[in-house]
């Protein structure tokens, strides 16, 4: 399959019926009982993968070739494999290629006289020591964003980008619908943020529209086997770590904010912790106990909240009844504490992944559906909506972690 990394280990052979760079022999059984090689000629050879990304100097994995006769028939034989580029990559005898510096070139296998070719890109990102509160770090091909800063505070927005390039092909499953102006409000409130603070969160941008990524699924859905795909899904993901330990180092607990939107009914936030809607309709008791914490994004927090766990995640001072507050409804919240029969998104990849979900971990998350109109329909009501999601997100950090530092330096937008 087109984009597949075939990387080897000791002991390992790739294709469990490929030999080394060549292929298993096509046999017609002969009149006595006996096998025959087949002299069936060779029309075509077929390299997998056709495309191939190595990141970092040093990186390798293996090609395999295989040959057929003009009816799509197998035909055995040993490939000789070379490259243009031999300053870019290196590659073996057996189809084994290595990283040696950033471009591209052309790989080709010949059987029998017959030759057939893939492209091998060599991507080297950039060695980054110190990151700069302000700076726009990007990743190959501008597809992922990370601007770095100094609250503890975490965006990501993963539904929201435009670029559509041509080396990625549309995905074949799973939504691909993107989540029309998220990335617009989370830019949106990141801006806020510093208007309010004078200091700046952390933001994740995908600037990949959700038909070539969804980089809130892992990563068999969200990328497809496309390797340009895995790459941008490895960069966001990787800098949604690099804010946590930076969160987690600074503060040494913080929040991180899933940015969505979405297309129900009802006008609404939904906001995210990975309970179901069938037990958000629970009454507060049977919410209030460890183990449902446990279940939750926001485990770390709701361990050690003085507050009842129900309070935390719908009481006044919860974010639903603080952006009660601001007039912006949402569930769960001292209103609506529970989606009822309606839809509801209760978080997804990303909120499990980077919430504190798992044990230990100390950034807590949360998903933030938003709904299209009065929210992120314009550029006014973005920014009205962002206004009040900055003091929401400053308040709810005051109340429940008791700090949300507002000195300093403001930041390079």
């Amino acid at each position: 399959m087109t984009g597949a990394r075939h990387r080897t280990k000791a002991g390992f052979v790739p294709g469990a019926l490929l030999a080394a760079g060549g292929l298993l022999a096509l046999n017609i059984l002969g009149c006595g009982g006996e096998t025959a090689v087949s002299t069936r000629e060779i029309a075509t050879v077929d390299i997998d993968p056709g495309e191939m990304l190595l990141v970092g100097v040093g990186d390798g994995a293996s090609f395999t070739a295989t040959a057929r006769d003009a009816d799509g028939f197998f035909v055995a034989g040993t490939a000789r494999w070379s490259i243009d580029k031999p300053a870019v990559a290196t590659i073996t005898e057996a189809g084994f290629a290595s990283a040696v510096a950033g471009g591209i070139a052309t790989v080709t296998a010949t059987i029998g006289g017959v030759s057939g070719t893939a492209q091998l890109e060599v991507y080297v990102p950039a060695r980054i020591s110190h990151y700069t509160v302000g700076q726009s770090y990007y990743g190959r091909r501008d597809y992922v964003e990370y601007i770095p800063g100094t609250l503890p505070v975490i965006l990501s927005s993963s539904h929201g980008g435009r670029m559509t390039p041509n080396e990625i092909p549309n995905r074949t499953f799973g939504v691909v619908r993107n989540d029309t102006n998220s990335l617009e409000l989370t830019v949106a409130m990141r801006q806020a943020l510093i208007d309010l603070t004078g200091q700046a969160p952390h933001v994740i941008y995908s600037h990949l529209h959700r038909s070539k990524l969804d980089a809130n699924r892992e990563i068999v859905e969200a990328a497809q086997d496309n390797p340009y795909a895995e790459q941008a899904w490895e960069e966001f993901h990787e800098w949604i770590k690099v804010a946590r330990t930076a969160v987690a180092a600074d503060y040494g607990k913080g929040m991180y904010f899933d940015i969505h939107g979405h297309g129900h009914d009802i006008e609404r936030l939904e906001l995210g912790y990975l309970l179901t809607s069938e037990e958000l309709n629970r009454p507060d008791a049977s919410l209030n106990s460890l183990a449902v914490v446990a279940e939750t994004s926001i485990r770390d927090l709701g361990r050690t909240s003085p507050i009842a766990f129900s309070h935390l995640l719908r009481g006044p001072k919860s974010l639903g009844g603080l952006f009660a507050e601001e007039e912006i409804p949402s569930v769960p919240s001292p209103i609506a504490p529970g989606p009822g029969d309606a839809p509801y998104f209760r978080g997804g990849y990303n909120t499990r992944e980077y919430g504190s979900f798992y044990d230990a971990e100390v950034v807590s998350g949360i998903q933030i559906e938003h709904h299209y109109r009065g929210v992120r329909d314009t550029p006014d009501n973005r920014f009205v909506y962002a206004t009040k999601a900055a003091r929401v997100i400053r308040d709810f950090m005051l109340e429940h972690y008791g700090f949300f530092d507002t000195g300093g330096a403001t930041p390079a937008r």
